[in-house]
């Protein structure tokens, strides 16, 4: 139990530690893409190491490796690929503040897509249902590569829970700072 409760802690304590180092630098930034590309670069590492440690780890009961891949696993992934959303946005957004106010609310069409068609699960994790997570997040069912960035209308499907959830997490996050770009074109306009 202690090895444990020391690995749970030591991935949130490293979750924590990366946010606020996140935070810090995102304060300081002037160049949006340049914290981007440093946001992934800070999360990818955090999550290597605890990714390094995790294949070598052996989970105490299926409680603690639903655990992980329920709460741990998807927060960093889904931080991972919201930066990857975020550097598209900024690489193929127009220059105009009209073609960006349509590009966004496209995109922004686009999360609400995901979240709609994927609505059953984000109420089963929303609502705090365990019922089906000896199905959904244990091992052998959350396996799937890292993709980043990709549009799932565009052909990627997920089919690992944890990254599912990672998913709606990104895309969540991703939807507010859509409504946040729009909210701010639309009080410039």
């Amino acid at each position: 139990m202690t090895n444990q409760l020391c690995f749970q802690q030591q991935c949130t304590r490293l979750y924590r530690k990366m946010l606020q180092q996140l935070a810090g630098f995102e304060n300081t930034a002037t160049d949006e893409k340049k914290w981007i590309e440093w946001g992934f670069c800070v999360a990818t590492k955090t999550w290597f190491r605890i990714q390094a440690e995790v294949d070598s780890y052996q989970f105490a009961d299926q409680l603690e490796e639903i655990n992980f891949y329920k709460t741990l696993k998807p927060k960093f992934i889904g931080l991972m690929d919201f930066f990857s959303l975020l550097y598209k946005t900024v690489l193929f957004q127009p220059d105009d503040s009209e073609g960006k106010m349509e590009y966004w609310k496209e995109e922004l069409a686009i999360c609400k897509n995901f979240l709609l068609k994927h609505s059953a699960f984000c109420q089963y994790y929303k609502q705090g249902y365990t019922g089906m997570d000896h199905i959904y997040f244990v091992h052998e069912n959350n396996r799937e590569p890292l993709i980043f960035g990709t549009n799932e209308n565009k052909g990627h499907v997920v089919t690992s829970y944890s990254h599912l959830l990672a998913r709606v997490i990104s895309i969540t996050k991703y939807q507010r700072y859509l409504q946040e770009k729009i909210g701010f074109l639309t009080n410039v306009n």
